[in-house]
């Protein structure tokens, strides 16, 4: 009787359960296996390897107002270099509904995802998807809806430690047929964001008369043969009270061709001569990248990528803007090849 009792309390529990916000884990895996020239002080080569996992815990849930509560935690499992604690990538607790999306909390900043892919894929990331302006720590952030192919995002952030150092983004985006178009402003405002990463962007430390600013446009076309071309620009300036104002442009073009499994990429970037108070400074980077992908199943690639970067002159300051140039020595050549896999699930 007993045994029965509790049978029958325990049927009638699982039918009075309340239902829960649904919940999901996504992201990738990538494996790279490279070896790259100029890799010490001395300008030698070496193998390395990195092995990258994102790992994305998002959940949802429908409002009684018809409106979705939403969040993710996110976090990017590196190599022995970083090891990143859960929330340092992504951390926020957003509402959706037909009016867009507002999300609050630790999240990338629209302009930086837009520079690193599509623009910066294939290999082109290195040199034009860096920071400065990488990540909000505090954010506020809309995305609009699609008005017939026109979209928008508006970002804030209120820095951090209760200082007066912030930062926001204006991004928008446009598609019609094969072409896409893309452009954007970020900025700081008494605030510099070069200060330690945090694994969604760097997060933003007081300087009063420092200020940032990043702008962008690029332009997308993928043709019905299967070719497509990519082009983008962005210039990035920094003003201090003690080192005046610096500028710097970048320029990216990119033409592919798909067929079957295969994709085949080259493209090229150019990093402009950085002006100090309006004198340039001989800190010219030139980059050509190839890479060939191979679907390997419905989730999964494997790739080949060959990227050469080359400068004006040995011993050549880089300026105010950091850049991954795959090199150690200022100034002498380098070129990385790398076999890879990616996976996303």
């Amino acid at each position: 009787m007993f045994k029965r009792a509790l049978v029958a309390a325990s049927i009638a529990a699982a039918f009075a359960a309340p239902a829960f916000a649904d919940v999901s884990i996504g992201g990738s895996a990538e494996m790279d296996l490279f070896y790259r020239t100029n890799n010490t002080p001395d300008g030698d080569g070496k193998f390395l390897e990195e092995i990258a996992i994102v790992v994305n815990v998002d959940g949802s849930d429908k409002l009684d107002n018809g409106s979705t509560l939403k969040w993710r935690l996110a976090q990017k499992v590196a190599t022995d270099w970083r090891y990143d604690s859960w929330g340092n990538r992504e951390a926020w607790i957003g509402y959706a509904d037909s009016w867009g999306e507002i999300r609050f909390g630790n999240q990338f900043t629209n302009l930086y995802l837009t520079q690193d892919w599509p623009y910066g894929a294939k290999g082109q990331g290195g040199l034009f998807a860096e920071p400065p302006i990488q990540g909000f720590a505090s954010g506020i952030t809309y995305a609009s809806p699609n008005f017939n192919g026109f979209s928008f995002n508006l970002g804030y952030d209120l820095g951090t430690g209760g200082k007066d150092g912030k930062a926001y983004e204006v991004v928008g985006h446009f598609t019609t047929g094969g072409l896409s178009i893309d452009a954007g402003y970020a900025a700081t405002d008494d605030a510099s964001s070069s200060g330690a990463g945090n694994g969604s962007g760097y997060r933003l430390t007081y300087a009063e008369g420092t200020s940032e600013t990043v702008t962008f446009a690029g332009a997308r076309y993928a043709f019905d043969n299967g070719f497509n071309v990519t082009g983008a620009w962005k210039r990035q300036e920094l003003e201090t009270a003690a080192a005046g104002s610096h500028e710097q442009d970048f320029y990216l073009v990119r033409g592919g061709y798909s067929f079957g499994k295969h994709s085949l990429s080259l493209g090229y970037q150019l990093v402009a001569e950085s002006e100090a108070a309006g004198v340039e400074q001989d800190n010219e980077i030139q980059q050509v990248a190839f890479q060939w992908d191979y679907s390997i199943s419905k989730n999964s690639v494997a790739f080949l990528q060959i990227r050469h970067n080359m400068y004006d002159n040995e011993g050549q300051a880089l300026g105010p803007f950091w850049v991954n140039r795959d090199g150690w020595a200022d100034g002498k050549d380098s070129t990385r090849i790398l076999v890879g896999t990616w996976t996303g699930f």
